[in-house]
C-alpha cells in the first residue's frame, strides 16, 4: 500500500475519520460503521482498514474504560469476545487473499443489515437463543469474520445483545471491547502477512489524533442533538455509501 493520495484525498480521509469519531463520542460505538464505507469508495477495503487501526483501537480503549461495570458484562460475556476474537482472525485472513470488488459488497451487505438489524431481531431465532454456549459461539464468529474482513462487527453483536435484552451500558462496554479485541487481531494477522507497512502505521498516528477530536466533538453533540435526528442522518449516510459499494463491487462481475 503506497498511500500516494493527493493532498485532497488526504482531507477527504482526516474529514471520514472525524465524521466517525463523531459517532463514536455520540453514540458510544460505531467508529468501524462509519469510517471503512467511506473510506473503502476513496481507496479499497484493505487500505481503508489499515488506515483504521490505530484510530480505531483508541476510541474503543477509551469507551470501554468509560463504560465501567466489569463484572455485569465480561464477568458474563466473555465468551463472545473470545468467539470474536477467533472469528476476527479467519476474516482478517480472508482480507489479505480476497479479492476487493467481492469484500466490497459484503460490506454493503453488512451496512444493510444494520440499517434493518431491528427487523432482523424479529426473526424467530429460539431455536438458537435456547443453547446460550451455541448463540455465543454463532454470533461472536460472525461478528469476528466481519470484523477481520470489512471492519465491521457491529450487526451481528448488536442483534445478539437486542435478543438478550441487556442493558445499554453493558452492550456498548462488550461491544467496544469486542471491537478491540477484534482489531488486535486483525493488525497482527495483517502485520504478519506483511501488509502492514511502516508508513501505513504512521499515517495512524495523525488520523488518531482527528479520531480523538471528533469523539470529543461527538460527546458534546449528543447533548445537544436529538437522537432522532442524528440517527436518520447517519440512515441516509449509510444508505447512499451501501448503493455506491454495490455499484462499485457488481462491475466486477458484469465487466
Amino acid at each position: 500500500m503506497g498511500l500516494d493520495f493527493s493532498n485532497e484525498l488526504w482531507v477527504a480521509i482526516a474529514l471520514t475519520i472525524f465524521a466517525a469519531g463523531l459517532s463514536q463520542g455520540a453514540m458510544g460505538f460505531g467508529f468501524p460503521a462509519i469510517s471503512t464505507p467511506i473510506l473503502a469508495l476513496m481507496t479499497d477495503i484493505k487500505t481503508a482498514v489499515l488506515l483504521n487501526l490505530l484510530p480505531n483501537m483508541t476510541v474503543n480503549i477509551i469507551s470501554v474504560v468509560q463504560g465501567g461495570n466489569w463484572r455485569a458484562s465480561l464477568g458474563v460475556h466473555w465468551p463472545l469476545a473470545v468467539y470474536a476474537l477467533i472469528g476476527s482472525f479467519i476474516g482478517a485472513s480472508v482480507l489479505i487473499v480476497a479479492p476487493q470488488e467481492p469484500l466490497r459488497l459484503l460490506l454493503a451487505a453488512i451496512i444493510l443489515i444494520y440499517l434493518y438489524q431491528k427487523q432482523i431481531a424479529l426473526l424467530d431465532w429460539n431455536v438458537l437463543m435456547r443453547r446460550p454456549r451455541a448463540a455465543q459461539a454463532a454470533f461472536g464468529l460472525t461478528g469476528g469474520f466481519f470484523s477481520g474482513a470489512v471492519n465491521n462487527s457491529l450487526p451481528p453483536l448488536l442483534i445478539y445483545f437486542m435478543l438478550l435484552g441487556v442493558e445499554a451500558t453493558i452492550m456498548t462496554q462488550m461491544l467496544n471491547l469486542c471491537f478491540l479485541g477484534g482489531k488486535i487481531v486483525q493488525a497482527a494477522t495483517l502485520a504478519g502477512a506483511g501488509e502492514l507497512s511502516l508508513r501505513a502505521a504512521a499515517a495512524n498516528i495523525p488520523l488518531t489524533l482527528v479520531a480523538l477530536a471528533g469523539m470529543w466533538a461527538g460527546q458534546r453533540l449528543q447533548r445537544a442533538m436529538r437522537v432522532e435526528t442524528y440517527q436518520r442522518l447517519l440512515r441516509t449516510i449509510l444508505f447512499a455509501v451501501a448503493a455506491l459499494l454495490i455499484w462499485q463491487g457488481g462491475r466486477y462481475f458484469i465487466r
